[in-house]
């Protein structure tokens, strides 16, 4: 166990209050659906493209992402390279739609398109997905705790789960955009600092984290191996990364609520860019913290002596190499990165379990205060089931990929779906759900019976899904034309000017 020093306690907690009161202060007695879910569609473009890359820089990024470099090389970069990549096709094929729709979850589209049935389907895969994504980002600063309390992991995952779900339960998404803000900000805060305290311990500076990293292989940027079964290739990373990022813009609740929470189609579409430009620098300085960390213990070995887990090499070297209080801070950092994620995904999960289960099966026709009241009731159950599973989080390997194996599983045939809503006419209720059933078979299969990088699992599934949803539909009656009427890109039937205002449904 590392000493936590009292002033780095102070600091920390003071940060953790800190924080709780400023997401709680959002809390209004008298909130609307409207409100609650979507902090009355009123916010712009900064703080929400701000708010989703904040939705993906959790402790999987902060704490994993130098990890990875540290222990292998800087090939997974290319992963990242698929937001910029995917955002114009985001723009101009998806925003259209969710802007003028006025949706609450973006599953309520596909039950505009086709029927009930597939909205549930489409909803369920979201919660199973994102309730994990949120449970691993409680297990990365739940490794902190333990490395610098001594107590079990298990004691650590409660903390930090039960402490972030009261804020959001109180708060909703205006809470959780705003606690984005700020948490963003303590990170990028957080990382320069390592990043700058590190390079100052590694004598000769720049040219002697070169030396060192390339010569072990640390900066090996290009694999142009063909070989699928090696898990970061070029091509690997690329086809992964572009339909990791398609899929989440496009499908994913936690990441949707917030664009639609755009005051206007201007603001949506602004959030996606300045997101596409934000997360390429910021996941190649943690890269780059990982390259430096390796520099600075190949020169000083004997300081990495009681480290047992090198996916924790970043808060050991703050514990142990920075001052106390600024230790505090930093570690602060991390923790704020997953709180951003959990808060984010448990509001979205209650978004889509009211609205499109609740509302919609259970008691449709409330009124907002209703829905809103439900939802603070659902935001502190999803609190603790998130809670729970991270307590499992420890199984899914390394922290900077244990996500991105899971997501590559439901991604393709989640965004499969979506493609035969919004790209073809002919596509119909029951062949999307055979597309979404042997997509997620043939996924499933691949990922049991061969070796090959997951990373072309999400590929495959939205292949298997769209081309298997299309012929099944042809065995079927087609849609009837009001049915289609402003659900195709035909480039008729949706025209959205930059000035249109997205307004309450």
């Amino acid at each position: 166990m590392i000493a936590f020093a009292h002033a780095d306690y102070i600091t920390l907690s003071i940060y953790l209050l800190a924080i709780a009161i400023f997401g709680s202060s959002f809390y209004q007695k008298r909130s609307t659906a409207r409100d609650y879910f979507l902090g009355g569609r009123s916010m712009g473009w900064l703080p929400i493209g701000i708010s989703i890359v904040a939705a993906d820089l959790s402790a999987i990024s902060v704490m994993g992402s130098p990890a990875w470099a540290y222990k292998n090389n800087l090939t997974l970069l290319w992963v990242t390279i698929g937001y910029p990549l995917v955002a114009p096709i985001v723009i101009l094929v998806f925003v259209p739609f969710y802007s003028k729709l006025h949706l609450y979850t973006a599953y309520e589209y596909l039950e505009r398109r086709f029927d009930l049935k597939v909205r549930s389907l489409a909803s369920g895969l979201f919660q199973i997905l994102r309730a994990w994504h949120v449970a691993v980002a409680i297990y990365g600063p739940a490794l902190v705790i333990h490395l610098v309390s001594g107590l079990p992991i298990w004691q650590c995952v409660l903390a930090m789960g039960l402490f972030t779900t009261l804020y959001t339960t109180l708060g909703g998404m205006k809470a959780v955009i705003w606690t984005d803000v700020i948490q963003f900000t303590t990170v990028m805060t957080g990382i320069l600092f390592i990043f700058w305290i590190a390079l100052r311990g590694v004598p000769g500076g720049l040219s002697t984290v070169y030396t060192l990293a390339h010569s072990a292989g640390r900066l090996r940027f290009f694999n142009l191996s063909t070989d699928p079964h090696e898990m970061t290739t070029l091509w690997a990373c690329l086809a992964g990364g572009a339909f990791l990022a398609l899929g989440p813009l496009t499908t994913d609740q936690a990441i949707l609520q917030r664009l639609f929470a755009a005051k206007s189609t201007k603001d949506f579409r602004q959030s996606i860019l300045l997101q596409a430009l934000l997360i390429v620098p910021v996941i190649a300085l943690l890269n780059a913290i990982g390259i430096v960390l390796f520099a600075y213990y190949n020169i000083h070995p004997g300081r990495l002596a009681h480290l047992h887990n090198l996916d924790a090499i970043v808060p050991y070297f703050v514990l142990t190499q920075l001052p106390a209080g600024v230790a505090g801070l930093v570690i602060a950092a991390i923790f704020a990165a997953s709180m951003a994620v959990m808060s984010a995904g448990i509001n979205a999960l209650t978004t889509a379990t009211t609205v499109d289960y609740y509302a919609r099966l259970v008691h449709p026709g409330r009124s907002g205060e209703h829905y809103a009241f439900i939802g603070r009731i659902g935001t502190a159950a999803w609190g603790c089931v998130v809670t729970l599973l991270a307590l499992f989080a420890g199984h899914a390997g390394s922290l900077a990929i244990a996500y991105s194996r899971i997501s590559s599983l439901v991604v393709g045939p989640m965004l499969g779906i979506f493609l035969l809503g919004v790209i073809t006419r002919r596509a119909n209720a029951a062949g999307v759900l055979a597309g979404g059933v042997f997509g997620s078979l043939a996924v499933l299969l691949f990922s049991i019976t061969t070796t090959w990088s997951f990373f072309y699992f999400g590929a495959l599934g939205t292949l298997v899904t769209f081309s298997a949803g299309y012929l099944v539909s042809l065995l079927f009656p087609p849609p009837a034309a009001d049915k289609l009427a402003g659900m195709v890109m035909d480039g008729k039937e949706i025209e959205v000017s930059h000035s249109d205002i997205v307004s309450a449904p």
